[in-house]
């Protein structure tokens, strides 16, 4: 009988994951703040100075002061845990190569789950409405912006995501569709467009609103510095040897969390 190997091949067939990166759109400039034993990071909330047209008194209400006058938002940080095992015949087959693909579709797990947590936690937002007709329009995309103008959200790193239910509708805008059809980029590529300085996300992570007991397709604007994004550690990885098994068990860790600062920072606008 003539010796027969099967080759494990060392690519990867599919990765059912949607990483798209929407949590590194937010604000990620806290990441340093995080401490050895910490569970939660402070942030501070200032509060808005007043323009004055005459001088003040060294003690008034309008003079804001720096620690009296300052809230904190407290952000829960927490661990998000990928679990996987290798057994000796995965090593010995493909000579480690089965492990270090699935490492990294970890590492691209825990990032979709990023994204998935930024638009929940978006989502809390109070400022909920719904569609000006039956379906999406470019009316409710416009709402989405003059709902932050009018709180004097800034106009750059604004962000849209869009639930993959309603793509359909969304290419249907007018708007949308001669925007794609002059962007070179997207009709090659696939990435989405950027229109009125906002970065538009067509995503399957985009889960329901519920409005009066009934699940709502949606969509969901996001000002990306009004909602913080910590990420202590991501990708550490612990590994321990199972003796009755004979299996390395590795687990990918991360520790993370994100806050909305405040209900303006976000608009949903859902289906009717």
């Amino acid at each position: 009988m003539p010796y027969n190997k099967t080759v494990v091949a060392d690519s990867v067939i599919t990765r059912l994951i949607e990483n798209q990166g929407i949590y590194t759109s937010m604000n990620r400039s806290f990441d340093g703040l995080v401490r050895p034993g910490a569970t939660s990071v402070d942030i501070p909330a200032l509060a808005i100075p007043e323009v004055k047209t005459t001088g003040t008194a060294t003690v008034n209400a309008g003079r804001k002061k720096a620690k009296a006058d300052t809230n904190m938002i407290n952000v829960s940080l927490s661990p998000y845990v990928v679990p996987l095992a290798e057994e000796i015949l995965a090593q010995y087959e493909s000579n480690g190569q089965l492990i270090k693909n699935y490492l990294d579709s970890a590492s691209m797990a825990l990032q979709e789950k990023f994204d998935s947590i930024v638009i929940e936690e978006a989502q809390t937002t109070t400022d909920k409405s719904a569609f000006a007709g039956a379906s999406m329009a470019w009316a409710d995309v416009i709402d989405i912006t003059k709902r932050f103008d009018l709180n004097k959200v800034p106009k750059s790193q604004r962000v849209i995501a869009v639930s993959a239910g309603l793509a359909s509708e969304f290419f249907n805008i007018d708007v949308i569709k001669n925007a794609v059809g002059y962007n070179s980029a997207f009709l090659t590529s696939g990435t989405l467009l950027q229109l009125m300085g906002m970065k538009f996300f067509i995503s399957g992570l985009v889960s329901t609103v519920t409005v009066g007991g009934a699940a709502k397709e949606n969509m969901v604007g996001i000002y990306g510095p009004g909602l913080a994004f910590i990420l202590s550690r991501m990708g550490d990885i612990k590994e321990a040897w199972d003796t009755a098994n004979l299996q390395q068990v590795v687990d990918m860790i991360a520790h993370a969390g994100c806050k909305l600062f405040d209900n303006k920072f976000a608009v949903v606008k859902y289906k009717p």
